[in-house]
């Protein structure tokens, strides 16, 4: 989980079972130091003055490690001090066992080094360099001490070139594992970061919660005091402003939107130069820092920053990002006195990675979005016209025919059964009609898993309410697809039901689901009257002539899909879409 902002740096709260995880490790390091320690002492015995002493206290930190590393794996939850005592008890044994052999010139130096490092894989650069300076400060120590009257029982005399390099030497190591520790840190929060991004925007939530989302996770991640998004189509001459800022003493943010008037665009669209990706300023109108798309320090002239732009939202720092859209479209977003620590131009490439990652995903949702609505007044105006071509004219009819019933004089009583008749069947034929088109309106509640089973209900209450003969095929009966797929083939199948009542007048349809050429296949076929055209027409032909269910076009395209349409005048028609199996993205 990313946690934002600590000390002004990006980092990484680690969950509970990654911490113990790493204690883990750490402890089965120290049992294989340990392990080493008393075998390298069996087999190559030095000349310690205390060598029974010094026997004792390695298998003693043995013990210790083996003890904490079964604690370890033993528990499922840790104390966060257990870390930090731990690598106190790791300086204090390693001060112990170097000072009772030799002290600086010991060759159980690794003992230090494993703190450092220890350090290094639990936190950040401060921890390292605090170690380091405890080690260091520790050998001095023992120097100070091994040199006096009261310990030189202890140790050798102590060689001051020796100690000077090896007190050097664990320096540089220290700064060195500590500045690769904080690098492979930065770059593993930073590109969890990135990756999270797109999950912010969602189709569920909306185009304007999805951007809110989006925002809030820049603006937590660098510390802003707040941010800009301002967008533009050129197409359309239109252009919005997303706004997020902290407020308040409790310093909530408020997020707030507007359309952008056509004499404020230029304001937040001055003129950058060509290769300008990305550009810091502090407090003057001249960048500090420039990128270009990939990351890489700009050189050229400095980007101007527009007066009126900081006349309206003055600043000290101010971190600017281009989103890569469609060529008519331009996006920018300003991100207000940053916190997160580090050079400039890393944030600028931290914020334009951000920016590309999650300018798809909020594009998606957005052309889903008035794909949706697209698809919506398409439907509301295909039912619009059924009910006016359909259930109006056939209301109309009625009314005439009982207001000429009525008014009829010379009317015999079997000539008015008859009508009657025929009036009480136009009513029933409509009704049917009226309840095929509110069942299309419904919407398609079922488990994705089960398609084929609801697909076989749905042909049943066709074929029960219709008098049609429907029937269902599904080869293999166990068919898994992705839950959208399933929504469209559901919606695809009620669709062209409906259009077989309505348009076809066949007495049989079939509707076969099942596979191949390793890809989903279904198709419908009926006896009816097939459509204005003879022959097979694949989808980009129907689309180019403006033939074939409209409908049923815009779910095949919302899948991936190919829709072919067989019809033959008469004798009719084969629907056949086939489809991926697999979850993909076409929205275009």
């Amino acid at each position: 989980m990313i946690s934002g902002l600590r000390n002004r740096a990006l980092v990484l709260e680690r969950r509970v079972s990654e911490r113990i995880e790493i204690e883990r490790i750490l402890a089965a390091a120290r049992v294989v130091l340990a392990i080493s320690s008393v075998v390298a002492t069996c087999l190559i015995p030095e000349p310690f003055p205390r060598p029974h002493l010094v026997n004792v206290l390695l298998l003693l930190y043995l013990a210790n490690a083996t003890a904490l590393l079964g604690t370890l794996w033993l528990r499922s939850e840790m104390d966060y001090r257990i870390p930090w005592m731990a690598h106190a008890v790791d300086l204090i044994w390693a001060m112990l066992i170097t000072f009772f052999t030799n002290g600086p010139n010991s060759a159980f130096f690794m003992f230090f080094l494993l703190a450092i490092v220890s350090a290094a894989f639990r936190w950040n650069m401060r921890e390292v360099l605090i170690t380091t300076t405890a080690a260091v400060t520790a050998i001095v120590a023992e120097t100070i001490l091994l040199s006096s009257d009261y310990a030189r029982g202890f140790g050798e005399h102590v060689d001051v070139p020796r100690f000077a390099l090896r007190t050097l030497f664990l320096v540089i190591f220290g700064v060195l594992i500590g500045y690769l520790a904080e690098s492979e840190k930065w770059r593993r929060a930073e590109a969890l970061n990135v990756a999270q991004i797109p999950s912010k925007a969602r189709v569920d939530i909306g185009l304007k919660a999805s951007v809110q989302a989006t925002l809030q996770e820049i603006l937590d991640l660098f510390g802003g005091r707040g941010l800009l998004l301002a967008s533009h189509d050129a197409r359309a001459g239109q252009g919005y402003l997303w706004r997020l800022e902290r407020a308040g003493e409790d310093q909530k943010t408020v997020f707030s939107g507007r359309l952008l008037p056509k004499e404020e665009q230029a304001r937040y669209f001055f003129a950058l130069p060509e290769e300008c990706a990305a550009a810091a300023w502090r407090k003057g109108p001249l960048s500090a820092v420039a990128v270009d798309i990939t990351g890489k320090r700009v050189h050229t002239d400095r980007c101007r920053v527009g007066e009126d732009f900081s006349l309206q939202h003055p600043h000290d720092l101010l971190l600017l990002g281009t989103v890569p859209m469609t060529p008519a479209t331009a996006v920018r977003v300003f991100l207000f006195e940053p916190a997160l620590s580090g050079p400039l131009q890393r944030q600028l490439q931290l914020l334009q990675e951000l920016m590309n990652s999650a300018a798809p995903a909020v594009h998606n949702v957005y052309l889903l979005r008035r794909l949706r609505s697209r698809a919506a007044a398409v439907e509301r105006v295909r039912v619009a016209r059924e009910l006016h071509d359909g259930v109006v004219q056939s209301l109309h009819a009625i009314a005439f025919r009982l207001y000429a019933l009525r008014t009829a004089k010379d009317i015999g009583a079997i000539e008015r059964n008859e009508e009657l008749t025929q009036i009480q069947e136009l009513v029933q034929s409509e009704t049917t009609n009226l309840r095929a088109l509110i069942r299309q309106l419904e919407p398609l509640d079922f488990d994705p898993r089960h398609l084929a089973d609801f697909l076989s209900r749905m042909t049943e209450q066709f074929r029960y309410d219709t008098g049609i003969g429907a029937k269902f095929v599904c080869d293999p009966p166990e068919l898994t697809l992705p839950p959208r797929t399933c929504r469209e083939l559901a919606g695809i199948v009620q669709e062209a039901l409906a259009n077989v009542l309505k348009h076809s007048g066949a007495q049989n349809v079939l509707v076969r689901l099942g596979i191949q050429n390793g890809a989903g296949m279904l198709t419908i076929q009926d006896d009816g009257r097939g459509f204005e055209f003879s022959g097979r027409m694949s989808y980009s032909e129907l689309r180019n002539s403006r033939r074939g269910p409209l409908v049923i076009k815009e779910r095949v395209r919302g899948i991936g899909g190919e829709l072919t349409i067989e019809s033959t005048p008469g004798q009719g028609s084969r629907l056949e879409i086939q489809f991926p199996r697999q979850a993909e993205s076409h929205l275009v």
